[in-house]
């Protein structure tokens, strides 16, 4: 058998790994050997050990730490003899970059203590997983090493004297001068990039944040720029993103903004000034940071939860950087707490809400902003690799890592979704916070783009489940919940779209929220990041009237959000005077598509004018409204969709997809495409420009409204409404038109769309689509009249009856309720646990014995399923016991 003791003493090589360690360039450099020696020693120590707690004793942290510190201090020396600011700035910079070197020791450390209190069976675990964190400290010590090397250069030279002395020949550097390199690998700064596609920039993991005429703009350190232009992209940094020197200008104190932790001002100090003042307000935590910061989430209203009171819930600064969030939600908690005179709506809605406000979700980045790095955008936890930090809107359990465009893998990217699902502790907060007070309504605040983004986000084409709950609280471009009137804005609304139309993002907040917990939530990417033609990006101005107007846009968006809470299928918004429709059909070819209650959803019926088979759609969300996906249809002249035994019924006015036998639609700039189709053969597109136009559409007598749907795929841009196209209608046989929808962003595979228009009975119609620099592409695009409803049963669905109810003899023979021969049914009791379940053949249902199950007397509920269809029925049961 091996002995175990010298199983124990057989350590790793811990250099193979690395990189500057006895390289032929690093051979004899004091940096070199200062930072490698103490770790070398104790590695030869700890193989001469002979037992496990004297390796781990060899690894001593605090006396590493002393050597690391020691070797700092006299690399600080060298490169700044004069003791004063200079040398300050040059200790504060290479402490920072020696930061992952401490973490991995302290890491170290931990799981040391855990290998001498491991019992003897799990020791062999516990001495593995300290081994590795040794290996942590030899790579980021060597990681440190290089960054150092390649930021400051080798040491000053030693020369020799004539007499035999050593003379130092000593490089003096300002911080001004010999720190510029460093400060420019340390900070973030906006770069615009020319001769690339945003796409292709997301791709390789790099933050996109914006897009201009002929180029991409990016928020990159050096090292990122230089990982780009080692690709062949090159980019220039923009006059209105300042680079910072650590220290200085980015800790210079704001007007308005506040810090995290500044005592006399900061994020902490304000809430609780408002908490001792104002009895509406009250203060919880989600949790601490890594960092060990509170999580603040602000109660407005009554204290504690109530059945009778919605959840609503606002946060802000997912991304450190976005500290025009932090203020939007500041000012939200201060208005909802103080309302101006005589505003009984948010006195109501305070009263009948539970409303919680995060300012900051967070809060380490957050701060790191005001003391480091305006720009940083992650958490700061340490990552592999020496990196820090997780993309907070990477990091939820829903669809994480799905795959490397919506995230990223690599530790040193922006957007990197960390090395697990929920591995961030300020996620594992938020989650927990959710589970406690789901929401029912949520917003989550980013900066910047001028856009109210709902799910999904994940994959390009999906729509969400409860589309028309989102649509009639947004709005749209024409009619936008939100109006930006900041002076000399780019943007005049905001535009409401699918996350994915800005780009798409995999395990963020807004795809985990509605899909675990059925909630309606937006990221309103509030701000333009222009004014007046120059940029500002993420540093909107910090300037009280500018701060103001901005509040003042967003805030009845955010009002609505509260008083929807309610019921939001049934909610009429004020601001966009749109409520959602309850039957709602989004295409008729080559499937028919509609969103009905969810309620209703498994007993609803397809007719095209024949019944067709349909799935639920369940992509994102369906608290309120799920999706009806039928079966492949054959352009319908008629459409019925039945719900509840109530028919809404559409009339096909005209249809067209570009193929060769239709005909009737004319236009310029359009051509039949057969690369990129939906449906047949071909589909209309136009490279930017043009229009394609309708016939003559005559409305029936006995119609009023008429919907406009059809296939589309558009290669805009999220980031700008610069690339736009517009669908427009005549009502006059097209001697006048007036647009009806605007469609902006970035959608590259086919989606349905539709616009309803009301107040056209009799009229003659014509629509048109007119691209304006946008590349689109069309297809089956059907003019479709809402007709009058019906009371209505389709044909094939019979009476789901038993053979007697209430239920007095020992067996139970159910008529089956379906034309298909094939389906099951089962048997719930009231509390819902199944108690009864067989499969159907040929319209036959196996008899139901009840003596055999020993079931006793009560209320019961038969359910039969087929072909995507369902039918409840509820049973009493009241035998005697024969």
């Amino acid at each position: 058998m091996p002995d175990p003791v010298a199983e124990f003493r057989r350590l790793p090589e811990f250099t193979r790994s690395l990189r500057g360690f006895a390289a032929v360039g690093a051979l004899g450099l004091p940096d070199h050997d200062r930072l490698f020696d103490p770790l070398l020693a104790a590695r030869k120590a700890a193989s001469r050990a002979a037992t496990l707690e004297g390796q781990v004793a060899a690894f001593d942290a605090e006396r590493l730490r002393r050597s690391l510190r020691d070797a700092l201090g006299a690399i600080s020396a060298e490169r700044a003899p004069k003791a004063g600011a200079d040398r300050r700035a040059v200790e504060a910079w290479i402490e920072e970059l020696a930061l992952p070197a401490f973490l991995a020791l302290n890491r170290m450390e931990i799981h040391g203590v855990r290998v001498r209190g491991a019992p003897a069976a799990d020791r062999t675990s516990a001495r593995t997983s300290w081994v590795g964190t040794v290996q942590q400290v030899f790579d980021a010590t060597d990681r440190f090493f290089c960054e150092l090397q390649g930021a400051l250069g080798p040491p000053p030279v030693r020369r020799r004297k004539k007499g035999g002395g050593v003379v130092r020949a000593v490089a003096t550097f300002g911080f001004g001068g010999m720190a510029a390199a460093a400060t420019l690998r340390a900070q973030h700064f906006t770069t615009r990039v020319q001769g690339v596609l945003p796409e292709s920039l997301l791709a390789h993991g790099f933050d996109v944040v914006g897009q201009e005429p002929g180029a991409v703009l990016v928020v990159a350190d050096s090292a990122e720029n230089a990982r780009m232009a080692a690709m062949g992209w090159r980019g220039e940094a923009m006059a209105g993103s300042r680079v910072r020197g650590l220290g200085l200008e980015v800790a210079a104190a704001p007007r308005v903004y506040r810090s995290y932790d500044d005592p006399a001002r900061g994020v902490r100090r304000f809430i609780d000034s408002l908490v001792r003042s104002n009895p509406r307000v009250s203060v919880d935590t989600l949790g601490r940071s890594f960092e060990g910061r509170a999580m603040l989430a602000v109660k407005i209203g009554p204290r504690g939860d109530s059945p009778a009171r919605p959840n609503v819930l606002f946060m802000a600064a997912y991304h450190a950087r976005e500290w025009v969030a932090t203020e939007m939600a500041l000012r939200l908690i201060a208005y909802l707490a103080s309302p101006p005179p005589g505003n009984p709506r948010v006195d109501s809605l305070v009263a009948a809400r539970d409303i919680w406000i995060v300012p900051v979700a967070n809060p380490d980045g957050y701060e790191y902003t005001f003391t480091n790095d305006r720009l940083w955008r992650k958490t700061r936890s340490p990552q592999a690799s020496g990196a820090v930090g997780v993309d907070m809107n990477r990091n939820h359990r829903f669809r994480w890592g799905l795959d490397n465009l919506g995230s990223s893998a690599d530790p040193q990217s922006e957007i990197f979704r960390g090395p697990s699902p929920a591995s961030e502790i300020e996620i594992r907060n938020i989650e927990a916070f959710h589970a406690l007070h789901p929401p029912v309504i949520s917003a989550s605040y980013h900066s910047y783009a001028g856009l109210l983004l709902f799910p999904p986000g994940a994959v390009s084409s999906e729509r969400p489940a409860d589309l028309p709950v989102y649509q009639a609280l947004a709005g749209s471009n024409l009619w936008s919940a939100v109006t930006d009137r900041v002076p000399g804005s780019a943007r005049s609304v905001y535009s409401p779209a699918s996350a994915w139309m800005l780009y798409p993002t995999n395990g963020d907040y807004n795809d985990w929220v509605s899909t675990r917990y059925g909630t309606i939530t937006f990221t309103p990417e509030i701000s333009s990041g222009y004014t007046a033609g120059k940029y500002y990006g993420f540093e909107f101005p910090d300037n009280e009237q500018s701060l103001r107007q901005l509040f003042e846009d967003n805030l009845p968006f955010a009002l609505d959000l509260v008083e929807s809470a309610r019921d939001p299928l049934s909610y009429v918004s004020p601001t966009t005077s749109a409520r959602s429709d309850r039957t709602m059909l989004e295409s008729v070819s080559p499937d028919v598509r509609a969103t009905v209650p969810s309620a209703d959803a498994p007993g609803a019926t397809l007719l095209a004018p024949d019944r067709l088979g349909f799935r639920i759609d369940s992509a994102a969300g369906g608290r309120y409204t799920r999706r009806l996906i039928s079966a492949a249809s054959s352009r319908p002249r008629t459409v019925s969709v039945v719900v509840a035994g109530r028919a809404s019924n559409f009339t096909v006015l005209d249809i067209n997809g570009a193929e060769r036998a239709d005909t009737g639609w004319t236009g310029s700039g359009f051509r039949r495409d057969s690369l990129f189709v939906r449906a047949g053969k071909y589909s209309w597109f136009s490279d930017g420009g043009g229009e394609l136009r309708s016939p003559v559409v005559r409305m029936p007598s006995d119609a009023d409204t008429v919907s406009l749907v059809f296939w589309t795929r558009y290669l805009g841009s999220g980031f700008t409404d610069m690339l736009h196209g517009f669908v427009m209608a005549s009502l006059d046989g097209g001697a006048s038109f007036r647009p009806v929808l605007r469609l902006q962003g970035a959608a590259p595979l086919w989606y349905p769309e539709r616009v309803t228009i009301g107040g056209v009975k009799g009229k003659q119609l014509v629509f048109a689509f007119t691209p304006v620099t946008m590349a689109w592409g069309l297809d089956e695009i059907a003019v479709v009249a809402h007709m009058a409803g019906s009371d209505a049963r389709p044909a094939d669905l019979l009476a789901f009856r038993p053979s007697e109810n209430p239920v007095r003899r020992r067996v139970v023979y159910f008529s089956w309720p379906f034309a298909a021969a094939d389906g099951d049914l089962q048997v719930f009791d009231f509390s819902g646990h199944l108690v009864w379940k067989t499969t159907v053949e040929n319209r036959l249902p196996p008899p139901w014995d009840l003596g055999a199950a020993h079931l006793p007397n009560g209320v019961y509920v038969a359910v039969a399923r087929s072909s995507g269809r369902t039918v409840r029925l509820k049973l009493y049961v009241a035998r005697d016991g024969s």
